[in-house]
Parts: structure tokens; sequence; C-alpha cells
């Protein structure tokens, strides 16, 4: 059995860098993909993050098959999250992941 490729390390240092996690058995092209569009996405302001502290929840989209993040199932159908229901934790690894789209809504003006 032969050890990894330097390309291959490479790849794993990138991913890990930007909190990639990806298969174990994931072959060369697919990893590169994904660590580009991770590394694509990490550079980009994320516009989940409020402007201000009056956010009311997030609505988090996945892909069509499904991703788990922060202990929930995400898919194309928007999923509402109150923001107390979220550690900073919990949303550095929504925001952070490439495949989800975390939007935020804010708490309606007092009239």
């Amino acid at each position: 059995m032969t050890g990894k490729s330097d390309h291959r390390k490479a790849l794993e240092a990138r991913a890990e860098k930007v909190g990639l996690e990806y298969p174990w058995n994931l072959g060369d092209t697919k990893l590169e993909k994904r660590v580009i569009a991770a590394e694509a996405a990490a550079a980009q302001p994320n516009p989940a993050t409020p402007p201000t502290e009056d956010v009311e929840g997030f609505v988090v989209t996945g892909p069509r098959r499904g991703r788990r993040r922060a202990g929930r199932f995400f898919t194309d159908e928007p999923v509402h999250i109150p923001a107390d229901e979220l550690s900073s934790g919990d949303l550095a690894a929504l925001e952070g992941d490439p495949l989800l789209t975390v939007t935020y809504t804010e708490l309606a003006a007092d009239g």
C-alpha cells in the first residue's frame, strides 16, 4: 500500500484550514472541487451576519439531498430557527458550510 501523494496532503491541509469535512475515501478531484468552493465561500462576506442585535431568527437552506450541521438536518426546504436556539458555535458551523445558505430575519420595529 502506498502513502498519500503530496497533492493529496496539500488538499487535506487546505480542507482542514477552512473546516471542510469530507469522507476519508473521497477522490482527489472531488475533494479539490469542495476545497475550492469552501475557500471561495470563506473569502466572501457573510450575508447572514446581522448588522444589528435585533435578530429574530435564521433561515437555513441546504442541498436537495440534505446536509446535517449543528445537530439539525437541512434540505432545499427553508428551515426557520429562532435566534435563541443557536449558540454562536452552531451559527458559525452553519455559516461556514459552503453547502448551506443562511439568512437572518430581524425583529419587527415597535410601532
